[in-house]
């Protein structure tokens, strides 16, 4: 660990100055573009993947900009909650340039940026850059991310390599979460 002293807590050293940020989404549905991002927390993360009370996350409900293309029978999305979201959630292009003052206020050194910790990260990023731009999202986003998935992934494959049983047989969220006995109280 070493201190930076731009920044306001404790950084991963090799992370060379960028902050590691635990980042989930919601979405109208599963293709970035057509649907909508409705929902995203990102939460800044110090050297031991606590959050940083310094920074509080940012955490936003967003009206979907293509309402006609509401997947309803996507699987992590109710009327209700979607009925809620278009009722108190806040106009996308207006959560983008609030979004981009949230980044700013953490400070980081010139150039440094968010690195993504996500499940599913590639999903999210689609969605992300719907909403921000792809030049805000290069200004913020470093392309180290880190997802859960793609861990999952790679130690199934290693098992298997050496004629072992994966650890995640399923790469559902829930399942990986189950076999590392973590608990949830909430889908994300």
């Amino acid at each position: 660990m070493v201190r930076n002293t731009d920044t306001p807590f404790i950084s991963l050293t090799h992370l060379n100055g960028n902050v590691m940020c635990a980042i989930d989404t919601a979405t109208t549905g599963l293709q970035a573009g057509f649907h909508d991002l409705i929902r995203i927390c990102i939460m800044p993360l110090d050297s031991e993947f606590k959050p940083v009370p310094s920074h509080p996350p940012l955490e936003l409900d967003l009206v979907p900009k293509r309402k006609q293309n509401i997947d309803l029978k996507h699987p992590y999305i109710s009327k209700m909650k979607i009925f809620e979201i278009c009722q108190r959630g806040l106009d996308p292009d207006k959560t983008a340039d609030f979004f981009g003052e949230w980044f700013d206020r953490l400070a980081l050194p010139i150039g440094k940026k968010i690195v993504p910790l996500a499940y599913n990260w590639p999903h999210d990023r689609g969605f992300i850059i719907d909403w921000l731009g792809w030049a805000e999202f290069e200004r913020v986003f470093h392309g180290h991310y880190r997802d859960a998935m793609c861990a999952a992934n790679y130690a199934n494959d290693r098992s298997a390599f050496c004629a072992e049983r994966p650890p995640y047989p399923k790469l559902g969220l829930s399942e990986i979460c189950k076999a590392l006995g973590i608990e949830r109280d909430r889908s994300h």
